[in-house]
Parts: structure tokens; sequence; C-alpha cells
């Protein structure tokens, strides 16, 4: 349960024969981070296919969500683990090509598995 005004951030996970498919539901910010941040942490460090990251829900609201991606890939490369961003909305992905990250973003969205 939430308290009124405070920030919600949903990640929703689900596996197939393309490896594990994460998305991300609501505002990446200093409010979500550290929830999402141990969340997404997790993930990563419990299998070993590729991650294939879902923004098409999220809104990148700050600095701080921002770095919550660049160490979840950070953390994706240093375990092995291929990442790839199968949906996000034009923000970020201007906010990804600048920060010379444009090459994570798929061409076609494969988060079907998700529903």
């Amino acid at each position: 349960m939430t308290r009124a005004g405070e920030a919600v951030v949903a990640v929703i996970e689900a596996h197939d024969e393309r490896g594990c498919h994460l998305a991300i539901a609501g505002p990446l910010d200093v409010r979500t981070a550290a929830d999402l941040r141990l969340t997404l942490h997790r993930s990563i460090a419990a299998g070993s296919t590729a991650v294939h990251l879902d923004l098409g829900r999220a809104h990148i609201g700050d600095a701080t969500g921002f770095g919550v991606l660049v160490e979840v890939l950070r953390r994706a490369r240093r375990a092995g683990r291929p990442l790839l961003i199968v949906a996000a909305d034009d923000r970020s992905r201007r906010l990804l090509r600048r920060a010379r990250m444009g090459s994570l973003l798929a061409d076609e969205v494969l988060t079907a598995a998700l529903g």
C-alpha cells in the first residue's frame, strides 16, 4: 500500500525462449530509484539469458531515473547478459541516443509475452 503523493513504479518479469523480459511502468526518478534498482539488480543476478527491457510505460523523470538505466546496463554486462531495450517512448529514445546508448534500442518490439 502507498501513501498519498508516494510514487509507484512496477516491474513485470516474464521469461520465454528469447530471454528475460522486464517491463517497467511508472516514473523513473529519485523517489522510485532505490526500489527499482534493487528489483532490477535481483532480476539480472538471478538469470543467465538475454534481458529485454520494456520502457514503453515508463517515464524517465530525472537524472537519477536515467542513472538507474545506466547501472542496469553495466550490471547486465558484468553478468554476461546482453541487454536490449525493446520499447521506449520518444523522449527516452532521445535520452538513450544522447548518452551513446542508442545501440541498445531494438528496431522491433519483442514484448508479446508481457501482454
